[in-house]
């Protein structure tokens, strides 16, 4: 009997994207709040998070790199998916743009579609497509589906897998924020409840006392009254006139005692900790120092953005690549454009890389953005370093 859940394990799963709403239908959150990915953008450093990854992924370049030796590889800039990668993916997005949209797919659905546009077998154009509207299945002879409720005019566009040219870039990785949701619940509640806080006039609820009884009408009327004239941030400091016989007596309760900036800080730490992002890159520096950040983004390239370039890498290899074009060709995230660290640290390594010999002058002047100088390509080496064992040359003999 074939087992029912064999097809979890093909190289090319299903994969369902989470539309809106998605949060709602699959269960309730233990704050009895609805998180859904429009609804968990509103949250601060959930927003941060993903402008944070989204925007770092898109600033740094990827390069077409074509082997042309065993162990040497050069820019590939003739090839056309450079320009599609590198520079503008299609005639209405630069490759900015591209990669920033289908990082933040990724990040909020778990999954990011672009079309691949080809003429004769050359891909041209790449363009994002919105993951709630995408539906991937199989057909009834197990091949992959793709397809798509939108576009203009709106209508359904139907692509099907083709090894020798894949019709979808596609992207997919778990959404942190379908892990977190009862997290990102508490967060939209304590939002919520800050609001309605400082809504009352930032006073907690009180209560209207009067000498002997009074009709229901007239508890309403008062309780109206009172929270029209004295309810909100815009009516502080107006002096309340009561009726004769009536009280105001307020419920003390202070949000120091509920410890509000406590909740807030650690629910964004583990915001930011479920994204892997540092706590300092969505404004939260209580714990930072000029030190710590250094390292600390040393640490975040390598740890966080490296899984989501080698997933885009790999990507790329196995739909924008041809088969022949595996071993030849390679898509490579340049990694140097996000590791800056001050100017006489540069310096001083590109100094130490043209002594030892591993760098020429030219290599140095392109990492800090300067054009080559005529004989700026000799590599040097210092002249007292000698081969061991090499014989000693006597001062004064040739």
């Amino acid at each position: 009997m074939k087992n029912p859940l064999a097809w979890l394990r093909e190289r090319r799963a299903i994969v369902w994207p989470l539309p809106p709403g998605f949060v709602d239908w699959i269960g309730s959150t233990a704050a009895n709040v609805s998180v859904t990915p429009q609804s968990a953008m509103n949250v601060p450093a959930v927003f941060s998070c993903l402008q944070v990854l989204s925007q770092d992924t898109a600033r740094t370049p990827i390069k077409l790199r074509e082997k042309v030796d065993d162990d040497t590889f050069m820019d590939a800039t003739a090839h056309p998916l450079w320009e599609l990668l590198h520079d503008l993916s299609n005639p209405e997005m630069t490759a900015f743009q591209f990669k920033a949209v289908m990082e933040w797919n990724l990040l909020l659905y778990g999954v990011a579609y672009a079309e691949i546009v080809r003429v004769d077998g050359r891909v041209t154009q790449l363009w994002p497509l919105d993951p709630t509207q995408m539906r991937v299945d199989r057909t009834p002879q197990r091949v992959k589906r793709w397809t798509y409720s939108g576009g203009y005019p709106p209508a359904l566009y139907t692509w099907t897998f083709d090894a020798s040219q894949p019709p979808i870039l596609e992207l997919v990785s778990e959404s942190p924020i379908v892990r977190c949701r009862d997290l990102i619940a508490t967060a939209i509640s304590l939002q919520t409840y800050v609001g309605k806080f400082f809504a009352n006039n930032a006073r907690p609820t009180g209560v209207l006392q009067a000498v002997g009884s009074i009709s229901d009408a007239t508890a309403g009327r008062l309780r109206d009254t009172w929270a029209t004239s004295y309810g909100g941030a815009a009516n502080v400091g107006k002096v309340a006139v009561l009726d004769s016989g009536v009280e105001f007596k307020p419920i003390a309760q202070q949000n120091d005692q509920a410890q509000v900036n406590e909740m807030l800080a650690s629910i964004n730490q583990q915001i930011a900790g479920t994204f892997r992002v540092p706590t300092w890159k969505i404004g939260d520096l209580s714990k930072t120092t000029y030190s710590n950040m250094e390292s600390g983004e040393l640490s975040y390239v390598t740890s966080t953005l490296d899984p989501i370039f080698e997933l885009w890498e790999e990507s790329i290899r196995r739909d924008l690549l041809t088969t022949r074009q595996y071993g030849r060709y390679t898509a490579t995230f340049d990694r140097h454009a996000l590791i800056r660290n001050d100017l006489k640290t540069i310096n001083a390594s590109l100094a130490q890389g043209i002594q030892n010999g591993f760098l020429s002058q030219n290599d140095a002047r392109r990492q800090l953005g300067l054009n080559p100088i005529p004989d700026g390509d000799v590599y040097l080496v210092n002249s007292a370093l000698q081969p061991v064992g090499a014989p000693k040359e006597v001062p004064g003999v040739a």
